[in-house]
């Protein structure tokens, strides 16, 4: 019996045959889509929303919806799964032209109300008033939530690397510079972190 299956028979037998509602054996579905994929095609984790909606003939808005509902109820720890689409965002983001705010595309809901949640925690400000799945955030606010979250070393390391980079003076030398460090931190964490962040961070990675 494949991993798939074998996980939806645990998940959907674990309080009866026939006790899930429906609502959940498609939160659990898309659950085991994103971690183990279909038909050879790899975890779709690490597809876009509207990729997803593609490949499984379904609106971008169920997707969406199933995607959070899957991770509040069949992902882990939801802190854990938070941070890990958070450095998942990460390893993708690019610098504003000023090179002072960071601009990230989370299209998860739950990971991207987490941080938001994260950056008032440390009095910091947010904008994603032209686009509700883009947070641009200053690179102080951000570090502010990444450092104390992370390994102290990692994210000095980071941080290191980005003032490096918001020196330069050509923009698309500087964008260069800070994603390759961006990509960089978010492998090394997903690394040195085991079970929960570790875990699914590779899968939206797609690390071994």
């Amino acid at each position: 019996m494949s991993t798939f299956e074998s996980e939806f028979l645990d998940s959907y037998l674990k309080f009866g045959l026939g006790s899930m509602p429906k609502s959940d054996i498609d939160a659990l579905v898309m659950s085991l889509l994103d971690k183990h994929g279909h038909g050879g095609s790899g975890p779709l984790a690490r597809l876009s929303n509207q990729t997803v909606s593609e490949r499984l003939r379904t609106p971008v808005s169920k997707v969406k919806k199933l995607r959070y509902e899957a991770a509040l109820k069949f992902g882990g720890r939801v802190e854990d799964q938070a941070q890990a689409k958070l450095l998942a965002a990460l390893a993708h983001a690019t610098l504003e032209p000023d090179g002072k705010k960071i601009c990230l595309i989370i299209e998860d809901a739950l990971a991207k109300n987490w941080l938001q949640g994260q950056l008032k925690i440390h009095q910091q400000i947010f904008d994603h008033s032209f686009n509700t799945e883009i947070v641009r955030v200053s690179a102080d606010g951000l570090f502010a939530v990444l450092e104390s979250l992370f390994d102290a070393q990692q994210t000095a390391t980071f941080k290191a690397e980005y003032e490096k980079a918001q020196k330069k003076a050509d923009h698309a030398a500087r964008v260069k510079m800070f994603k390759g460090a961006a990509l960089k931190f978010a492998e090394g964490v997903a690394k040195s972190m085991g079970a929960g962040v570790g875990t699914a961070l590779k899968g939206y990675l797609g690390m071994p």
